[in-house]
């Protein structure tokens, strides 16, 4: 993604200070961390979605991870993973994402497949998107949700996705105005390199619903993070 106030730019990404509290997804609110330094951003193939390879027609390959403060070289996908299944079932386009428990909620963008192959990830560290070649919420199949950790300026939307624990809800709001409910199943890291891609975005008889962000360690040599954090939920009974 690229840095909110204009600084944009092709690295990744750095930890930094912890995200003041996002009350409602006020911009507002936004604005003011922006302008001390405490929001930021992640690249366009960074770190949000590793190794993934979305369901699709033409199935993406895989993201790398962010970099340090200093300018990074390009990122380098991780070696490709076996295309699941498609995904997409009946349901509504998402608009957007709430997480209670991390005081989050945020409207949510369209992702694609970039040139490389790869899942698109947003731009701008404050901007959540879902994968349009995947499920959707009310349908069948997951939905895919990624955002960034962090950046040369600090953290970034995602940076308290690790907050999250079983039994934790999170909303999904479709254009329609459809309020789907969901509840934290699972929270994990998993090396870039074992990225369980059909477990993400393949095919499922029922509503699911990932998020997606960066995980591990940092590793200043390479310009990438280690793992990815995923989030696995299911609809609330």
């Amino acid at each position: 993604m690229t840095l909110p106030a204009g600084a944009r730019r092709t690295g990744g990404s750095l930890r930094g200070a912890a995200r003041p509290a996002r009350l409602g997804g006020g911009r507002g609110t936004r604005g003011a961390a922006l302008g001390l330094g405490l929001a930021a951003v992640l690249v366009l193939t960074g770190c949000a979605t590793g190794q993934a390879q979305p369901a699709s027609s033409s199935p993406p390959g895989s993201v790398a991870s962010g970099a340090p403060s200093s300018p990074a070289p390009p990122s380098t996908p991780s070696p490709a993973a076996p295309a699941p299944a498609p995904a997409v079932g009946i349901g509504a386009e998402p608009a957007r994402v709430a997480v209670p428990a991390i005081e989050l909620d945020e409207p949510l963008i369209g992702l694609g497949i970039d040139s490389t192959g790869a899942m698109e990830v947003p731009v701008d560290a404050d901007e959540v998107g879902w994968f349009t070649g995947g499920g959707r919420p009310g349908g069948r199949g997951p939905t895919v949700v990624a955002a960034h950790v962090d950046s040369t300026s600090g953290p970034a939307v995602f940076f308290r996705l690790s907050e999250l624990v079983p039994g934790d809800e999170v909303t999904v709001t479709t254009v329609e105005g459809t309020v789907v409910r969901y509840v934290v199943d699972e929270v994990v890291d998993v090396p870039k390199a074992e990225f369980p891609t059909a477990r993400v975005f393949g095919a499922q008889p029922t509503d699911q619903l990932r998020l997606i962000t960066c995980g591990g360690v940092f590793d200043p040599g390479s310009g990438h993070y280690d793992q990815n954090r995923v989030v696995f939920a299911s609809p609330a009974a």
